[in-house]
């Protein structure tokens, strides 16, 4: 599994304005993630967020979910991010999940939620892969 090259090449190929070759490495790098993800689920097991290939699953998976979420597929992404709260031992990877389903469920679509929700001033020291530092208005949404 090479995840994390995938990603970075997803990466790469988008910066240049290659979208074929970025929705290939996008492809490749997530099927190799919801194999991983398929194998956590069923043997109940947590990503191992030390390791890189793993950690970069995630990320794939997260931007997964985000799809689903510009998509209007509300009920996938919601479903997906409840089970990566139980995949994930980090409290503040834990919360992310958390924070987006609540969006999801509350119907705001996700340019409001990143741009009224998540402090995007603020680069996460331990995860800066991910936009997972939440303002205090997202506890409007906690019911």
């Amino acid at each position: 599994m090479e995840i994390k090259k995938n990603y970075f090449e997803f990466r790469n190929a988008l910066t240049k304005g290659d979208y074929q070759k970025a929705e290939e490495y996008f492809q490749k790098a997530f099927e190799d993630a919801f194999v991983l993800y398929q194998l956590k689920l069923s043997n109940n097991e947590k990503f191992n967020l030390n390791d890189e290939n793993e950690l970069f699953a995630v990320v794939v998976l997260t931007d997964n979910a985000i799809g689903f979420w510009k998509e209007g597929m509300m009920e996938e992404g919601i479903a997906f991010c409840e089970s990566m709260v139980d995949l994930v031992e980090s409290p503040k990877l834990k919360e992310m999940f958390k924070g987006y389903s609540l969006g999801m469920q509350a119907g705001i679509d996700i340019d409001t939620f990143f741009r009224e929700y998540v402090d995007l001033s603020k680069v996460d020291e331990e995860f800066p892969q991910f936009l997972c530092n939440f303002k205090d208005k997202i506890k409007e949404l906690i019911k």
